[in-house]
């Protein structure tokens, strides 16, 4: 009853895959490239202005260390190196996004099955590590309410 031109066929994980898979998989990663390249963008804009910005950051940095004392010299330093290491992490977060949806395209174009899996080992790993920091977030949410 099987009709081979409709279904694939993945030997090796012993999975069928119809056509409304294939669609679905090729629509999700269509979605996943088009967020993915809109955070790459996000995060270039956002190190644009962190860097641009620096040398007021820096200024505003030193006359409140001056005035209050606990900033000191490295306050505007380190609040720059903040955010270039947050935009790192999250570029490397949509990275795997990225990676997913490019693994996706070139397994359903060659039916590849090494690239299905490298494609659902990066989705797998992008939300591994957007849900702990989704926990993270909501953690400090809650002591932040209960302070």
């Amino acid at each position: 009853m099987e009709n081979s031109e409709h279904d694939d066929h993945l030997i090796e994980m012993d999975l069928h895959m119809d056509d409304d898979v294939r669609q679905q998989l090729y629509e999700a990663g269509k979605w996943t490239k088009f967020i993915s390249i809109v955070m790459f963008v996000a995060c270039g804009l956002l190190l644009l202005v962190g860097l641009l910005g620096g040398a007021s950051l820096l200024s505003v940095f030193r006359s409140l260390g001056a005035t209050y004392g606990y900033f000191g010299e490295f306050g505007g330093v380190v609040l720059i190196a903040i955010i270039v290491v947050f935009v790192g992490v999250l570029a490397l977060v949509y990275y795997f996004l990225f990676t997913f949806s490019r693994k996706i395209k070139t397994a359903l174009l060659t039916n590849n099955t090494a690239d299905l899996n490298a494609g659902l080992k990066s989705l797998k790993i992008f939300f591994i590590i957007t849900t702990v920091f989704a926990m993270i977030s909501l953690l400090n949410t809650i002591s932040q309410l209960f302070r």
